[in-house]
């Protein structure tokens, strides 16, 4: 008989329209299922809670909403380092509505047994000096109600840092030194965050959605037979990332020409968003759509404008890839989940960890440093030379990321059980 167990998960802001966070909170709940009778709740971002809550009914799990803000009473060093950044945003005041959310999400945390953090990626301290403490203080949030009202706390796998400064590495190193473990995802990463000298056992494991289940290829076949692609004919694929087009200036006009060249090899060029988003200086599609309104030559190119679209059927179209360019880590963990030739650009250090799980030779790009005409010289030498990629080494490398994310469940289990 499996232990029944509340499991509060912080940190995805939210679901419907986020394949990322889809990526780790799906497969995360199908494998805790294994060892509990488990009920879930998810802290999502306020803004998207209402948007969300047709969308956690339908896939069986709870959520609630948290302030917009990390709102801290308290007189400890947590509470004072909020009101400095709070002083500086000039932001001194806490509505009514807020104080509510965090009176509801005191009652959640109470009602729930342990919590698991699954962000994904945390204290990317590569920031303007505000934004990169004010971002730290969101990391530790949850972690600090958390402490406060005497609830297990565990993260799950992250990528970390970069650590920039001895002030922003030493309260990282306090906050991570107050968890059982720490779990690494990647083997750069591992060695960045070992530089923290702490005190608590570091582990670098794979992240979760490797381990994700595709849509059938039958689906995905009708489903770009349904944009009016061939499917019996090579497709390109390309994500452009709306992160990385606010971090690059020419970054459109490589996404064109990366088109072009698929063009010139007489390909169907696919556009696939990864992130929908209401802002659209933030969203996927919203990048795609001007990318393909500005494109003078349109021939052979597709876009795809759902927006109801899941994790798994969004990976399971990026199998049926001949080629793919992304610039999102879990749309980079699909392709090669699929065993798809996938080239990476680049804004952290976890790109190079994922792909070098998979591949000896790999492409990732760093589009702020790289410039137009030599990424799109790589990306055709990676195009037209396909020497580095063996689908076969590549699927057998997951089996191996997959049982070692089971080791990395078995840990997190063990420890979710002292407490129950």
């Amino acid at each position: 008989m499996k232990n029944k167990v509340k499991i509060l998960i912080t940190h995805p802001s939210r679901f419907y329209h986020n394949y990322g966070v889809q990526a780790i909170a799906f497969p995360l709940m199908e494998k805790l299922n294994k060892y509990f009778d488990a009920e879930y709740t998810f802290v999502v971002n306020e803004k998207y809670y209402h948007e969300n809550l047709l969308f956690s009914k339908k896939y069986n799990f709870n959520i609630i909403a948290r302030p917009k803000v990390p709102i801290m009473l308290g007189r400890d060093w947590v509470s004072i380092l909020y009101n400095l950044a709070s002083l500086l945003k000039k932001r001194s005041t806490i509505k009514k509505e807020e104080e509510k959310l965090l009176s509801a999400l005191i009652e959640e945390l109470r009602r729930n047994d342990v919590v698991v953090d699954a962000c994904g990626i945390e204290f990317f301290g590569k920031q303007r000096f505000l934004n990169k403490w004010w971002d730290y203080m969101d990391t530790i949030y949850m972690q600090y109600l958390s402490n406060k009202y005497n609830k297990p706390y565990i993260k799950y796998t992250n990528s970390f840092g970069p650590f920039p400064d001895k002030l922003y590495r030493f309260f990282v190193k306090k906050s991570l030194n107050n968890l059982p473990f720490v779990f690494v995802r990647g083997k750069e990463n591992l060695k960045a965050v070992k530089e923290l000298n702490l005190k608590v056992p570091i582990y670098s494991f794979p992240d979760i959605s490797i381990s994700v289940m595709p849509a059938s290829k039958d689906w995905a076949i009708n489903y770009v037979a349904g944009l009016k692609l061939d499917p019996s004919k090579p497709i390109a694929g390309l994500s452009p990332s709306s992160v990385i087009n606010i971090k690059t200036p020419d970054y459109i006009k490589l996404c064109e020409e990366i088109i072009k060249f698929f063009q010139s090899k007489n390909q169907q060029v696919l556009l696939i968003p990864h992130l929908l988003e209401k802002d659209p200086r933030f969203c996927d599609l919203a990048l795609s759509k001007k990318i393909y309104r500005e494109l003078k030559n349109k021939e052979k190119v597709f876009l795809i404008y759902d927006t109801e679209l899941l994790y798994k059927q969004v990976r399971a179209i990026i199998g049926l890839l001949d080629f793919y360019i992304t610039g999102r880590y879990h749309s980079v963990s699909s392709a090669l989940s699929m065993g798809v030739p996938v080239v990476s650009f680049s804004w952290h250090i976890k790109y190079r960890d994922i792909m070098s799980l998979f591949l000896d030779d790999f492409l990732v790009i760093d589009c702020e440093t790289t410039g137009v005409n030599k990424s799109l010289s790589l990306i055709k030498e990676y195009y037209n030379n396909r020497q580095w990629f063996n689908k076969e080494e590549v699927i057998k490398r997951k089996e191996d990321a997959i049982k070692h994310i089971g080791k990395s469940i078995d840990m997190l289990v063990g420890e979710i059980k002292k407490y129950i």
